[in-house]
């Protein structure tokens, strides 16, 4: 059964400071395509590449929508609570009135947040009366473009945000991609991390639907689905790195560059369906294409609108600036993990407050169109603080290591629905492995030694995992 739009009238705000309940409307009209796309598609421009002009009018729009009366839907701070709303369990499931609602960590993140960047970016067009206007997008997988972009750094400017952190301004670059396991002061060498991190998660580590876009999250479900690779990150570990405001869903809309970051996501999708390699294509299973949700328009009218409404650019009226991808010829490496081989070999479930080696059953693989995927189920953890654990994957016997990806929490505020205990959540890792087990040259049937490595800057970590494995997916 499809996820149904949430009843706006029964909203639970977990705080008198934070409440993002959305304003309600009894009159809610159904979202419409047009027949055919338009003859001329707007261009989402590189945040990095605009002019003066650009960066003027998308200032303007941006303070006539703060300028706004608080109880106007089109108001910034509404327009930040839509992704509150979404994200931090105030409403409950159509129908299923004990399980809270959730966009993220499933195959919902991608198409949610495209309707809300479409609304968001038809709102701010329609306040300077410029039916073209597009939000830029933070083309931060380009050399060129991993610095928070210059119209976000000017203080008079509505684009500015005071909660961003001090030492990520630029010229500091983003350092997503810690494939030796942490980063380091050289530019050129961090480029590099990143660029080999935006290959593992667009390319080798994304080849199928379940992979990229996440794992299935139907009405009546709870919250343990599957993030997909590019939400897992970089797109967590960026919302962390740019600003306070930025660390939380219940206020990251409130930082103007969140729009520019999720519209690179947002072009990620795009990308990927294009790429070599893989079953690169949507879903196509009803409960996905007829998930539905509630978003107030550019006409003020509330709007109710459906996956399959926005599985095509084209068809909402825009694309992307083409820039060059520099991350298609930066493969990951396999390094040497030596020091991995100390770690403690130990058996599942174990509390990970320390690296540790698990030994895992590698499968036969028996038809070359099977993709090999790694599973890291029972993952157990206080919602309310940043988890981070990387996973590594190498033979037994050997101290070649590939680096196969990452689990990343952003904290939430609120108890959820689905929790096993006051604040403890359970949640997987799916991450494709087939190009790591050939670059290592394993040989099927036997095992692969799985190594796990908390990392975080944010005190201790307290996480249990409660099992992992191989599966072959078709």
């Amino acid at each position: 059964m499809p996820v149904g739009t949430p009843d706006l009238s029964h909203c639970q705000p977990f705080s008198n400071e934070t409440n993002c309940c959305l304003i309600n409307s009894t009159n809610i009209v159904d979202f419409k395509l047009p027949e055919k796309p338009p003859e001329t598609l707007r261009v989402r421009p590189a945040a990095h590449l605009v002019n003066e002009e650009y960066i003027l009018k998308y200032a303007n729009a941006t303070k006539l929508m703060k300028s706004l009366p608080f109880n106007h839907p089109w108001n910034f701070i509404q327009q930040a609570n839509i992704h509150c709303a979404y994200c931090e369990g105030v409403y409950n499931q159509s129908n299923f009135p004990n399980m809270t609602l959730e966009v993220h960590g499933s195959w919902l993140f991608l198409p949610w947040h495209r309707m809300y960047l479409h609304f968001h970016e038809k709102i701010l067009g329609k306040l300077i009366g410029d039916e073209n206007f597009t939000l830029p997008f933070w083309n931060w997988d380009s050399a060129e473009g991993m610095q928070i972009p210059s119209m976000y750094t000017d203080a008079n400017s509505s684009l500015f945000d005071s909660t961003r952190l001090k030492n990520h301004q630029p010229p500091n670059i983003l350092s997503y991609g810690f494939l030796d396991g942490h980063s380091n002061d050289n530019v050129t060498r961090q480029i590099e991390a990143n660029l080999r991190l935006m290959y593992q998660k667009m390319v080798s580590g994304s080849k199928t639907a379940e992979l990229f876009l996440g794992g299935p999250y139907r009405a009546g479900d709870d919250e343990t689905s599957s993030a997909g690779s590019v939400e897992m990150e970089p797109h967590i570990y960026i919302h962390i790195w740019t600003s306070d405001d930025m660390s939380s869903f219940t206020t990251s809309a409130r930082d103007a560059i969140f729009y520019a970051h999720h519209s690179n996501i947002d072009r990620m999708w795009e990308l990927w369906k294009g790429l070599p390699g893989g079953k690169r294509v949507n879903y196509n299973d009803t409960d996905w294409l007829d998930s539905a949700f509630l978003f107030w328009d550019e006409n003020l009218q509330l709007v109710r609108i459906r996956v399959r409404d926005v599985v095509d650019t084209k068809m909402l009226g825009y694309v992307y600036q083409e820039v060059p991808i520099q991350w298609l010829s930066t493969p990951p490496k396999v390094r040497d993990g030596e020091e991995m081989s100390s770690f403690s070999l130990v058996e599942l479930p174990v509390m990970l407050d320390s690296a540790v080696n698990i030994n895992v059953e590698l499968p036969e693989r028996k038809m070359e169109s099977m993709e090999e995927v790694l599973v890291v189920d029972g993952i157990e953890f206080d919602a309310r603080v940043h988890v981070v654990f990387d996973v590594y994957v190498g033979g037994s016997g050997t101290s070649r290591k590939g680096f196969a990806g990452r689990f990343d929490h952003v904290p939430v505020q609120k108890w959820k629905k689905g929790a096993i205990g006051a604040l403890l959540v359970r949640k997987r890792l799916v991450l494709g492995l087939t190009d790591l087990l050939e670059e290592l040259r394993l040989e099927r049937g036997g095992h692969v030694v799985v190594t796990l490595i908390p990392r975080s800057d944010r005190g201790v970590m307290k996480v249990k995992v409660g099992g992992i494995r191989v599966q072959l997916s078709t």
